[in-house]
C-alpha cells in the first residue's frame, strides 16, 4: 500500500444538522428557522439513511406535555448516528407548569396561594430551582405513642388532631434498608386505619428471607418519623400543600423567597423521554448530549402507596406473599426511560429536580452508557442499569456491555430513601467507574439480585465497580454499604475505589451479601472510619453461601483485621488494616478515584 493515498469524500465527512429551538416552528429546521423536538425527530431520522446527523438544540427551557418517544423508526440508519446536542448556555427538557398569580393568604404572616391549574396532579413543588418540602409534621414513636396494627397505627390518632382531610395524610417511616410511604384511609377512634393493600405490603413476606422483619411489624420499628400532606401541618419554611378541593397551592416562603418573582414549577411530567424499543426490535444509535432534564413527578397509587422490597423496587397489588429471590417487583420510574436500545449514550448531560429516579438502561439495552453527567436533587436514585430477571427467556434480554463512567451523583432518593445512587441489575458486561457518589441516606452503588434463591449457576458476569469515589453514605436507613452487591457473577470484580466514612457512622464499606460470589476485591481504602459506629465495617462478606471471593491487596483504618464469617473459598490475605496513615500506593488509589480522578493506578490485582 506504501505511495498510495486515501482521500474521504465530501460526503463521507459531512454532518448534516438540524436546529431546534424552545418556539420552534414548521419544517425548515434551520438555523434561523428552527422546528420543534418533534419535527426535528422526524427530520432526523430520514437524513440519517444517508449520513451522520446532529440535532443542534438551541439554548432556553423545552416544556413537555408528555414524553419525547423513540421508536425503532427514529434510530440512526444504515450504519449513521444520530446525535442530540444541546447549547453550552443549557438545553433543558422540563415537565413542569409554571406557577404565577401568588397572593398572601388573610391573616397568615408568611404563607402564600395561588391557583392550582386545572388537571393538574403532582406530589413535588421546586422554587427558584430548589425543591419544596410537602407540609409535614412530627411522627410518633413507638411502643409509647404508635404501634402496629393489622389495620395501621395504634394510638397515632393524636397526631391528625384538628385535619380537616386526614385521608389524604401520608405515613413516612424508614425501617432498616426500607423506607414506606402510606396513606391513611380514616381516623377510628384513637387508631389511624391504613389504606390498602399499601399497609398489608409492608409486612407481606417469602418463607425463606424474613422481609418483614425490616417493617412496621419487626421489632426494629421505632415509630412513624413524619406524617405529610396536610394544610395543617403547614408553617416551616419551604413546605407546600396542593389542595386539590380548593384548587389552590399553599407555601411558605423561605428568607430571601419574593413570590411575586420566584419562579415556581409544578412537575406534572413522569418521563421526559423514553426510547421505546425491545430486544426483538431495538432502538439504535442515538445519543444525547449537554442536555438538561428538570422537573419531572410520580404519580404513584395512593392506595398502592410506596413498599420497596429494596433499592427502589417495589411491592404493588394485594400480594400473599413475596418470591425468595424478589423478582417481579415494580421499579421506580425515571425521567429518561431506555428499553431495548443498542448504542445509546448519554454524556455531559445534568439530571436535576426530578420527581423519581434519574435514568435507566432496561430490558435489554445494550452497548450503552451515561458518562460525564451531573444527578443531583432526584426523589429516587440516579442510575438503574439491567433488570431482576436472572433467567430471561431469550439471552438477549439481558442488558450487556454498558458504561456508567465518570459521573457526579449527589443529594439522591430526597424523598424515597431506600434508592441508590447505581442500581445495577443483572448484567452481562458492566462497567461502573470513576464516579463521584456523596449525600445518600442508603446504598451508594448496588449491583446484583436474588438473595440466595436463584440456583446455583452463574446469572450474570464480568461486572467491574473501579476508581469510584464514595462518601456521605448510609445517612439515613441501615443495613446497606457504599458498594453493595449479589449473585454469582464470574469475572468481577470491585476495584481501586476510595470510600470515605467521614461524616457518618453507618454501615459497610464494601458489602458482599447473600450469594455474592466470583468476585476480586482488591486494591480498594475505606478510610475515616469512626471509633464508635452504628453498625458495619470495612468488609461483610456474612452469609456461608458467599465465597469464591478474592480479597487482597485492601487499606482501611478499620480495626477489624479479619474476615468476620470466613470460608474455605474467601481468600482473605495481604490487606492492610488498622491503619493511622495512608501509604503511597494508597493515597494514589484516592487521588485516582471519581469522576475527575486520572486512570487507575497499578495495582497487584488480577482483574485491574
Amino acid at each position: 500500500m506504501a505511495g498510495i493515498a486515501i482521500f474521504a469524500t465530501p460526503q463521507l465527512w459531512a454532518q448534516q444538522k438540524v436546529y431546534v429551538g424552545p418556539q420552534g416552528a414548521g419544517v425548515q429546521c434551520t438555523e434561523r428557522q428552527p422546528c420543534s423536538l418533534q419535527e426535528a425527530q422526524r427530520r432526523a431520522s430520514s437524513l440519517s439513511a444517508s449520513g451522520d446527523v446532529v440535532v443542534v438544540l438551541a439554548g432556553g427551557d423545552y416544556r413537555l406535555h408528555q414524553p419525547l418517544l423513540f421508536s425503532q423508526r427514529d434510530s440512526g440508519q444504515n450504519g449513521h448516528s444520530i446525535r442530540w446536542i444541546g447549547d453550552p448556555a443549557g438545553s433543558n427538557l422540563e415537565g413542569s407548569i409554571r406557577i404565577g398569580h401568588w397572593h398572601r393568604v388573610a391573616g397568615k404572616r408568611n404563607l402564600w396561594a395561588a391557583p392550582l391549574p386545572e388537571g393538574a396532579v403532582s406530589l413535588q413543588l421546586f422554587v427558584n430551582g430548589v425543591r419544596a418540602v410537602r407540609a409535614r409534621h412530627a411522627g410518633c414513636k413507638a411502643p409509647k405513642e404508635c404501634h402496629y396494627t393489622a389495620d395501621g397505627l395504634g394510638g397515632a390518632a393524636e397526631a391528625l388532631k384538628g385535619v380537616a382531610h386526614p385521608e389524604e395524610v401520608v405515613a413516612v417511616t424508614g425501617v432498616r434498608w426500607r423506607d414506606f410511604h402510606c396513606r391513611v384511609a380514616s381516623v377510628h377512634g384513637a387508631d389511624l386505619v391504613m389504606a390498602e393493600p399499601c399497609w398489608h405490603n409492608t409486612v407481606v413476606d417469602s418463607v425463606k428471607n424474613g422481609w418483614s422483619n425490616a417493617s412496621p411489624k419487626g421489632k426494629p420499628f421505632k415509630g412513624i418519623d413524619w406524617f405529610e400532606n396536610a394544610y395543617e401541618f403547614l408553617g416551616e419554611p419551604g413546605q407546600f400543600y396542593i389542595d386539590r378541593h380548593r384548587g389552590m397551592i399553599f407555601y411558605t416562603p423561605r428568607p430571601n423567597e419574593r413570590m411575586d418573582t420566584a419562579d415556581v414549577e409544578l412537575p406534572v411530567v413522569e418521563h421526559l423521554i423514553v426510547i421505546a424499543g425491545s430486544p426483538a426490535d431495538r432502538v439504535h444509535d442515538l445519543s444525547f448530549e449537554n442536555m438538561g432534564f428538570r422537573y419531572t413527578t410520580w404519580l404513584y397509587s395512593h392506595d398502592d402507596g410506596y413498599v420497596p422490597l429494596q433499592a427502589g423496587y417495589l411491592v404493588t397489588g394485594q400480594r400473599k406473599d413475596l418470591p425468595h429471590n424478589g423478582e417481579g417487583m415494580l421499579r421506580i420510574p425515571a425521567a429518561v426511560e431506555v428499553y431495548g436500545g443498542d448504542r445509546i449514550h448519554f454524556n455531559s448531560d445534568d439530571f436535576h429536580a426530578l420527581g423519581a429516579a434519574g435514568i435507566a438502561l432496561v430490558s435489554g439495552t445494550s452497548n450503552s452508557s451515561v458518562e460525564l453527567s451531573r444527578f443531583e436533587d432526584l426523589s429516587g436514585g440516579a442510575v438503574f442499569v439491567g433488570d431482576t430477571d436472572a433467567h430471561p427467556t431469550r439471552s438477549e434480554e439481558r442488558s450487556a456491555n454498558n458504561v456508567i463512567r465518570r459521573n457526579t451523583i449527589t443529594h439522591i432518593a430526597a424523598e424515597y430513601r431506600d434508592n441508590v445512587g447505581i442500581m445495577a441489575g443483572f448484567n452481562d458486561g458492566l462497567s461502573i467507574a470513576h464516579n463521584t457518589l456523596s449525600e445518600m441516606p442508603y446504598t451508594g452503588i448496588s449491583a446484583g439480585w436474588g438473595w440466595d434463591y436463584e440456583g446455583p449457576d452463574d446469572v450474570q458476569r464480568d461486572v467491574h465497580i473501579r476508581a469510584n469515589r464514595i462518601s456521605r453514605f448510609m445517612l439515613t436507613l441501615h443495613d446497606g454499604g457504599a458498594i453493595y452487591t449479589q449473585a454469582q457473577s464470574p469475572g468481577s470484580d470491585v476495584t481501586a475505589n476510595y470510600i470515605s466514612y467521614l461524616g457518618g457512622d453507618n454501615g459497610n464499606g464494601i458489602y458482599l451479601d447473600e450469594r455474592t460470589r466470583k468476585y476480586e476485591v482488591c486494591g480498594n481504602v475505606v478510610w475515616d472510619r469512626p471509633e464508635k459506629m452504628q453498625e458495619g465495617q470495612w468488609i461483610s462478606a456474612w452469609s456461608s453461601w458467599s465465597g469464591d471471593l478474592d480479597i487482597h491487596g485492601n487499606w482501611a483504618n478499620d480495626p477489624h483485621t479479619a474476615l468476620h464469617n470466613p470460608g474455605p473459598t474467601k481468600k482473605f490475605y495481604d490487606n492492610h488494616l488498622a491503619l493511622t496513615t495512608l501509604p503511597a500506593e494508597a493515597q494514589a488509589v484516592v487521588d485516582s478515584s471519581g469522576a475527575t480522578g486520572h486512570d487507575n493506578p497499578s495495582l497487584p490485582c488480577s482483574r485491574n
